[in-house]
């Protein structure tokens, strides 16, 4: 009885401190399943992977209560409570899965951001490089403009069959009354006022030969009509005609002014073409060979018979290869 009664509270000793070696990772792996279940709520929540609050809740408090009932029984009984890890919760790892899924993206289109701005910055300094080279190009033909028309006009020449010589509008229709051709039709006082009928007549005059006629047309069209889309055709001609007349220094004026702005036309190689060689008559090499470079860089596309011309003009003026 003694030694009964002498190990009775050591065995009530061994036994509390079973319980308590028990319950308190017991305890604590309750906690921190709590913990974990609500962080993942919240986590999905945000996600849009949860059911509504409440059944979300009352899940959790039945969880709650089935831990505390085994807490209890544990202490009720003296036996040990084993807690298994029941393993990572599946839609924290989806949850997870999808956040890893969009960072990848996120940084994938920052990437492609990144590259749009560096091409934007280099897009944006080839806009101005161009933009420079237009001004300054514009400012050569402005100056070579003007020294084409400070240049005094060549000596007339011999008239001959198709070909009549030099002369101010006025001397040309006059040249081209005396030839008979379009005598009396030249542009006058009575001349039609419908822009489209003026330019017919002055491409009318250069179907038939009558150069001066044309001319002094094409010039009355533009002197009116200026501001329409057929004034800068209109300029190309008044260049072809004087070109056929050897009055270089008008043809290059004319020229000039229709490639003025490098217009994507047709006819535009030609007039560049055309310009340099009345620059090559005018002795002004120099400038031919400049207009020559300028065709290359704005009419790469020209057709193989414009750039023939153009590499015989080159060699006319002397340009280096």
């Amino acid at each position: 009885m003694g030694a009964a009664a002498f190990w009775t509270p050591h065995q009530g000793d061994h036994r509390a401190m079973r319980k308590s070696r028990f319950l308190r990772p017991a305890l604590g792996a309750a906690a921190a399943l709590l913990l974990a279940s609500a962080a993942a709520s919240a986590l999905a929540q945000d996600q849009g992977y949860v059911e509504p609050a409440n059944k979300r809740l009352d899940r959790l408090e039945k969880q709650l209560r089935e831990v505390r009932d085994i807490v209890l029984q544990a202490h009720a009984t003296g036996a040990p409570v084993e807690i298994k890890e029941a393993g990572p919760d599946p839609q924290v790892i989806a949850l997870t899965s999808r956040l890893d899924d969009m960072d990848q993206s996120i940084r994938g289109i920052t990437g492609q951001i990144e590259v749009m701005q560096h091409d934007l910055a280099l897009a944006r300094k080839d806009a101005e490089t161009a933009q420079a080279q237009s001004a300054a190009l514009s400012d050569r033909l402005d100056k070579l403009e003007k020294q084409v028309a400070a240049l005094a006009p060549p000596p007339p020449a011999a008239p001959g069959a198709g070909a009549p010589g030099p002369g101010d509008d006025g001397g040309l229709a006059g040249q081209a009354a005396g030839q008979g051709q379009g005598a009396g039709q030249g542009p006058g006082p009575g001349a039609p006022g419908d822009p489209k009928a003026v330019y017919a007549r002055a491409r009318q005059f250069l179907l038939d030969g009558d150069y001066p006629s044309a001319s002094a047309a094409f010039q009355d069209y533009v002197d009116r009509f200026g501001d329409t889309p057929n004034a800068v055709s209109a300029r190309y001609w008044i260049g072809e005609t004087k070109y056929i007349q050897e009055d270089y220094a008008g043809a290059a004026k004319a020229y000039l002014a229709a490639i003025h702005g490098w217009p994507q036309t047709a006819w535009a190689p030609d007039a560049v073409v055309k310009l340099s060689l009345s620059l090559v008559q005018l002795k002004q090499p120099k400038q031919a060979c400049g207009a020559l470079a300028e065709l290359d860089r704005h009419y790469p596309h020209a057709t193989p018979a414009a750039k023939a011309r153009a590499a015989a003009a080159r060699q006319k003026a002397g340009c280096a290869q």
